[in-house]
């Protein structure tokens, strides 16, 4: 069997910064408060697909951060 590469930089970890730390508080306050008002919705598909959307979001705010930390400091090491 060949080995496989695990440095491949788009899967490699990438441990946040101070600055990336903030950011990422900051997203996670914001989406606390969506949360909550999301759960004060009626229950049922509506208010599922909206968490679930937030959830989504919030993934993506997180690659985001990564992503900037790597353009900012040219490494994901």
């Amino acid at each position: 069997m060949s080995e496989i590469s695990v440095n491949t930089g788009r899967f490699e970890y990438v441990a946040f910064d101070d600055q990336a730390k903030d950011d990422q508080r900051e997203a996670k306050l914001i989406a606390v408060c969506f949360e909550s008002f999301i759960e004060r919705l009626p229950g049922g598909r509506a208010q599922a697909l909206a968490l679930t959307a937030l959830e989504e979001c919030y993934m993506w705010i997180g690659k985001a951060i990564r992503d900037e930390q790597i353009a900012r400091t040219g490494t994901a090491g």
